[in-house]
């Protein structure tokens, strides 16, 4: 039972952990005599990891890139971003509108012209002869005949002027231009926000490789503990033979029997368990890369990686700290610009006009240029409470910026502690499983020889089990702890040999 409980405690930190190196595939038991459910469990998950590709970690890397839903969400930031970039820019940009209506009215407006000219005709020849009687040369018809046909002739030319008539065309054309705003200040921001939008993006991606990496490597770790289960189930079923011969002779006990199958069942027990966590891992892997495939067979994945320098700050590398600290220089720019609105918006305007009753004017085209100027002096304290606002704002991520690099600091000190104590562990781990080894080799000549108990036998097969475990879970966990010091010095793309777009 301590067998069968430290393997499965082994095996759910590994999964929990998300563990690392060397996938092998699972094997059933060498012997028929496996009870009916443990071979049910194994055939389970040979038919499972049989339907699933062999990739090697960068090319399951590669797939989790190009399929994988979350990172795809992600990426969509950077098109919202740009979006929002190229709105922040509409202020600068110029705006041209164009309009037209037809226009329908039961009543002519005319202005009519011709009467007018007639009577002001009129009254002229009055004012002449009015003139004429007063200073005592009255003007006679045939003395006004030549200034009556002068009139008639200039009253024929004359024309009535529409002013609206009952179907009109009109028609605008207006180009407007915003030549300074206090939001110019502003433009600069909206760039940096679509790099803050990238480096947030850069930011899942590397959340969701480590994501990727630890899964594949706990696989990998998976099988190497599968590996170490398997060997104990041969030995153990080596002395359960052993046993039951000496026990047929007369020289063993049926309880040494009885202790060498019940350590074969408990190394089946850890087969089927391990069994189920790998399929489990490997749905797992699945969702994650958007295909169903597999580590690679004998092939542990090992990594090299030199954590920085204190002094180096590598910390400061990471996406998420990049991405706050431009969050904090675009707040820092909006609480500078709300002490400049008060300064005017110039506008400048050209309008073109089509109008079909040609009017006073006496043209359908007329065009207008325009420049003006506003000043918003008081706006019912909207500025002020704005101001006051961003203020705070800028306060609040600035403090927000500083906790992130603290934490960002100490998730990279841990990171670098737990590298060096795991390859600590990983030297103690393989050097106890090599002293098991050779003890279990000559207590097993010993019990062969007859100068030893299968008490003692049974002893040291755990022993050599539990130490071989131990090295398996050692070698995952440290792959893992590189992969998780690269991801907090922002370069776990680039550990993994993926190029950072």
């Amino acid at each position: 039972m301590r067998t069968l409980l430290f393997a499965l405690l082994t095996a759910a930190s590994l999964a929990a952990a998300q563990v690392s190196p060397a996938l092998t595939p699972a094997a059933p038991p060498s012997t028929s005599s496996a009870p009916s459910g443990v071979q049910q469990a194994l055939a389970t998950e040979q038919a499972f990891v049989a339907a699933r590709r062999q990739v090697t970690l960068k090319e399951a890397l590669t797939l989790a890139e190009q399929k994988n839903p979350d990172l795809q969400a992600a990426r969509t930031a950077i098109a919202q971003a740009a979006a929002k970039t190229r709105q922040a820019l509409a202020v600068a940009m110029p705006e041209l509108s164009l309009s037209a209506s037809y226009v329908h009215t039961s009543v002519q407006q005319e202005f009519k012209a011709k009467e007018s000219a007639r009577a002001q005709g009129e009254a002229t020849v009055g004012l002449v002869q009015y003139i004429g009687n007063t200073f005592g040369f009255p003007i006679t018809e045939a003395q006004l005949a030549p200034l009556r046909t002068q009139q008639a002739e200039a009253i024929a030319k004359v024309e009535d002027i529409v002013i609206v008539a009952r179907n009109s065309v009109y028609g605008n054309v207006l180009l407007s231009q915003v030549l300074f705003s206090p939001n110019f200040f502003l433009l600069p921001a909206a760039f940096e926000g679509g790099d803050a939008a990238k480096l947030s993006t850069l930011e899942a991606r590397e959340q969701i490789l480590l994501a990727v990496a630890r899964v594949y490597l706990g696989l990998e770790g998976l099988g190497q503990l599968e590996q170490a289960a398997r060997e104990a189930e041969q030995v153990a079923l080596k002395r359960e033979r052993d046993a039951k011969a000496q026990a047929t002779v007369g020289t063993s006990t049926e309880i040494a029997v009885l202790r060498a199958q019940s350590e074969t069942a408990q190394a089946r027990a850890t087969l089927s368990a391990l069994s189920g966590q790998r399929v489990a891992l490997m749905a797992m892997l699945e969702a994650l890369v958007g295909e169903p495939v597999r580590p690679v067979d004998d092939a542990p994945t090992r990594f090299e990686v030199t954590p920085g320098r204190d002094e180096d700050t590598p910390w400061e590398r990471s996406y998420a700290l990049k991405a706050q600290s431009i969050g904090v220089r675009i707040q820092e720019r909006i609480s500078s610009v709300d002490r400049l609105t008060w300064l005017p918006t110039v506008v400048a305007q050209a309008k073109g006009s089509y109008n079909s009753n040609r009017g006073f004017a006496g043209t359908n085209f007329i065009f207008d240029g325009i420049v003006a100027a506003q000043w918003s002096l008081y706006d019912r304290g909207v500025r002020y409470a704005q101001l006051r606002e961003n203020d705070a704002k800028l306060v609040q991520q600035r403090a927000q910026l500083e906790g992130a690099r603290a934490r960002a600091r100490a998730n990279w000190i841990g990171a670098k502690t737990n590298l060096d104590a795991a390859m600590v562990a990983l030297q103690q781990a393989e050097a106890q499983a090599a002293l098991a080894t050779r003890a279990q080799k000559q207590v097993g000549a010993a019990y062969e020889a007859g100068l030893t108990t299968s008490l003692e036998v049974s002893d040291i097969d755990n022993k050599r089990f539990l130490a071989a475990s131990s090295a398996a879970q050692s070698r995952a966990q440290l792959e893992i702890r590189k992969v998780e010091l690269a991801a907090a010095e922002g370069r776990l793309a680039t550990l993994l040999g993926l190029p950072e777009n």
